[in-house]
C-alpha cells in the first residue's frame, strides 16, 4: 500500500536570531540567553567535537554524531581508576602503532585514510587465500604480531613511574563461542602505551543543521580557520554531490521532531527515530528520490521486504525544487519542499468460513 503524505516546506533559519526553530527532538530547549557554542573541526570527511564536556552535552541535546570509539554513543570518561580491560589482539595491535608512529610529527593529509586502500584489499586477498578453511578473514593484527608476545611478568615496579589510567587488564582472545572461555582466563596487567581519544563525530548535516539551523556550532577547517555558513556549505556541497538533497531531508525531519541517523545500514540514506537510538528502534527508514538513482520495482520490494522484517516503514522521500530559475543557497532553502510516499506491505488473509 502506498500512501502519500502531507508535503511541507523546508524550515529555515532567520540569520538575525541564533535559535529561530523550536526542534521538538531536542532534549532541552535552546534559546538566545543560552549562548552554547559548541566547537567541531573539519578533518575532510566529517567534523569532530573533541571536548569531553561538549561530546557529552551535544550527544544528551538531541543524540547528535557517533563516538568514535564507540557504536553510537559516546563512552563517558573514567573519573575512577579502575584499569580498562583490553583483547590481547587490541592490545598488540597499539603496541604496533606505538613502534611505527611513536615520534611521528607530521601533519596527516585530508585524503591519507584512501592512501592505503591498495595495501587493505591485497591483505584481504592474502589472508583468504591463507585462511580458506575459516569464515573470517583477519584484518586486525598485523604481521609481526604473530612473533610479538606479552612480557606477563607482574612485577611493581614496572607501575611505579606511570598514572593508574595507563594500566589496562589483558584478556585472551576469543576465537570460538564453544569453548570454555571464562575457565582458561589469565588476566594480565600491562602499560598501555597507545591512547585513543574518544571523539564525537557529526556528518556534514548534522555539522551544518547545527550551525545554521541552531547556530550553536563553530567548524574549523583544517587551515585552522573558521567556517561561516556561506563558505561551510559551498565546501560541504563540493565534496559531496548529493549534501543539498540530503541536507534538505535531514533539516526537515529534524524541524518535525525526529532524530534522524544514517541509514545505510538498512538500505536507505536515514533512520528516524522519535526517541532516540538508545530508547527504542527506529520507526522509518527514509529513501531519498534522486534523478540519478532509478529505483525500480526490484528495489522498491526490497526496501519493503527490509523495512518488513526490521519492524519499520519505508518513506520515499522527493525534494521538489522551486521553480525560480535563480536560487541562492542556503538562503533560499525555504523555497525548497518535501513530498513523502509511505510503502507498506499488508497481506492479504484468505479465511475459509468452512472451517
Amino acid at each position: 500500500m502506498m500512501t502519500a503524505l502531507h508535503s511541507e516546506d523546508c524550515q529555515t533559519n532567520d540569520l538575525n536570531d541564533s535559535f529561530p526553530m523550536a526542534i521538538e527532538s531536542l532534549r532541552f530547549t535552546l534559546d538566545n540567553s543560552m549562548r552554547i557554542v559548541f566547537t567541531g573541526y573539519y578533518n575532510g570527511f566529517n567534523v569532530e567535537v573533541r571536548s569531553v564536556e561538549e561530546i557529552a552535552l551535544l550527544y544528551h541535546m538531541g543524540c547528535f554524531g557517533k563516538g568514535s570509539a564507540s557504536r553510537s554513543q559516546p563512552k563517558a570518561a573514567q573519573n575512577d581508576v579502575t584499569p580498562r580491560i583490553m583483547r590481547k589482539r587490541q592490545f598488540l595491535k597499539r603496541n604496533y602503532w606505538f613502534k611505527k608512529f611513536d615520534g611521528f610529527t607530521g601533519t596527516a593529509e585530508a585524503n591519507s585514510f584512501m592512501k592505503d586502500i591498495d595495501g587493505l584489499t591485497s591483505k584481504i586477498i592474502g589472508d583468504s587465500e591463507k585462511r580458506t578453511c575459516k569464515d573470517v578473514i583477519d584484518l586486525v593484527s598485523s604481521d609481526e604480531d604473530d612473533a610479538e608476545e606479552i612480557n606477563l611478568t607482574h612485577n611493581s615496579e614496572r607501575f611505579q613511574n606511570h598514572d593508574k589510567e595507563d594500566i589496562v587488564v589483558i584478556v585472551p582472545n576469543s576465537e570460538s563461542e564453544e569453548e570454555n572461555y571464562f575457565a582458561n582466563m589469565k588476566p594480565k596487567c600491562c602499560l598501555n602505551k597507545v591512547k585513543i581519544q574518544e571523539k564525537l563525530m557529526l556528518t556534514p548535516q548534522e555539522a551544518f543543521f547545527l550551525l545554521y539551523g541552531l547556530g550553536c556550532l563553530q567548524i574549523v577547517n583544517l587551515d585552522n580557520t573558521l567556517l561561516n555558513i556561506e563558505k561551510c556549505w559551498d565546501l560541504f556541497t563540493t565534496v559531496d554531490k548529493k549534501f543539498v538533497l540530503k541536507y534538505i531531508v535531514y533539516h526537515y525531519y529534524r524541524s518535525k521532531g525526529y532524530v534522524v541517523k544514517p541509514g545505510i545500514k538498512f538500505g536507505g540514506d536515514y533512520l528516524l527515530y522519535k526517541e532516540g537510538p538508545g530508547v527504542t528502534h527506529a520507526d522509518f527508514i527514509v529513501v531519498i528520490k534522486s534523478e540519478d538513482k532509478n529505483d525500480g520495482w526490484i528495489a522498491t520490494l526490497g526496501h519493503v521486504r527490509m523495512a518488513n522484517t526490521t519492524v519499520k516503514e519505508i518513506l520515499i522521500v522527493e525534494v521538489i525544487k522551486p521553480s525560480e530559475r535563480v536560487v541562492k543557497l542556503p538562503q533560499d532553502l525555504k523555497l525548497y519542499s518535501i513530498q513523502e510516499l509511505l510503502l507498506s506491505r499488508n497481506l492479504p488473509v484468505t479465511i475459509n468460513e468452512d472451517d
